[in-house]
């Protein structure tokens, strides 16, 4: 279990940089700035945190659950933006299609949120010493910076937006299989 968390954080991390890819330029850094001020307002709930509460969080198989199923109706509606993408020939488009489109493009992904708690949560035990308020700022600056850059980056790498939405399909098929394997401890 020790070591299925952080890979399922790394993944969620990685589906969430891949769809906030797909959006302009100025939407990928709103996104950044929303995530680093996000950081900012739960840096009081996380200093309240003890490493026993998480870990006994982590241990509990019925909040692993509840988690599980999170994971996985979010990463069913990453999938279902992959397909929607590739569903551009329909014979009839409505209302409803286009709004669900509209959405589906919309949605970067909330799970980035936990995946934030757990890193702020980790960094600040793992440096007790550290002003918790200077601790959260770099987070904050670092989250910034690296949901900016990182998704734009992996634009780069990836291309074109066939391969990239593969890639994301795929990525998000490896967390429904971690969050499976995460409550079968």
């Amino acid at each position: 279990m020790d070591y299925v968390i952080p890979i399922l954080a790394i993944f969620i991390t990685l589906s969430f940089l891949l769809k906030v890819g797909f959006y302009p330029r100025w939407g990928t850094w709103l996104t950044a700035l929303c995530c680093a001020l996000f950081v900012l307002l739960i840096t009081p709930w996380v200093t309240e945190q003890s490493k026993t509460a998480i870990a006994a969080f982590f241990a509990s198989r019925e909040k692993m659950l509840d988690v599980s199923v999170c994971i996985t109706l979010e990463a069913a509606i990453l999938i279902t933006f992959c397909f929607d993408c590739f569903s551009g020939m329909r014979t009839r488009d409505t209302a409803f299609k286009r709004s669900v489109t509209f959405l589906l493009h919309l949605y970067p992904g909330l799970l980035i949120g936990g995946v934030l708690c757990y890193v702020l949560a980790e960094l600040l035990f793992s440096f007790p010493g550290i002003d918790f308020n200077m601790l959260s700022w770099t987070v904050a600056t670092t989250t910034f910076l690296l949901i900016g850059v990182g998704a734009r980056l992996l634009q780069i790498l990836l291309g074109d937006k066939a391969l990239r939405l593969e890639v994301l399909f795929i990525v998000n098929i490896f967390i429904v299989v971690l969050s499976i394997i995460a409550t079968g401890y």
